[in-house]
């Protein structure tokens, strides 16, 4: 299974893992990323060939609540066992669950204003939502 997040919090993977003059937003950058990683592994391996990409578009196209253009960040990985995050029928019932309230740092190359600085999955203040695939 394939599952996909897009979200309106900065998480480009910068490869920056130590904090140096002149490079703190990189190293944030890589902070929220390794929060998405780390989030993840809490229920098994994650594993990706893509780093997450930059996506300019209307949040509503998306599926938030926004309805200007704004940067988003999309992800995709695979785990290594199927459905670690299925409950009840509801293949992303986990993910949905385990990111909400996850603190992030914010103010990098957001565009959309964040009213919480955190991982939100529900409600009008969402900035991060789940899909997946059966490839």
């Amino acid at each position: 299974m394939e599952y996909k997040l897009i979200t309106l919090i900065d998480i480009t993977a910068t490869g920056q893992y130590r904090q140096e003059s002149g490079r703190q937003q990189q190293f944030d950058q890589q902070q929220n990323f390794n929060t998405v990683l780390q989030t993840l592994g809490i229920r098994g391996n994650v594993y990706y060939t893509v780093k997450p990409t930059v996506i300019e578009d209307t949040g509503k196209s998306q599926g938030f609540s926004i309805n200007k253009t704004v940067n988003m960040w999309q992800f995709e990985w695979q785990m290594e066992i199927e459905d670690l995050f299925e409950k009840s029928g509801d293949p992303i019932h986990w993910l949905r669950h385990d990111f909400d309230l996850v603190p992030i740092i914010p103010n990098l190359n957001e565009t959309a204003v964040l009213k919480r600085p955190m991982f939100m999955t529900s409600g009008p203040d969402a900035n991060v939502i789940f899909s997946y695939s059966d490839k």
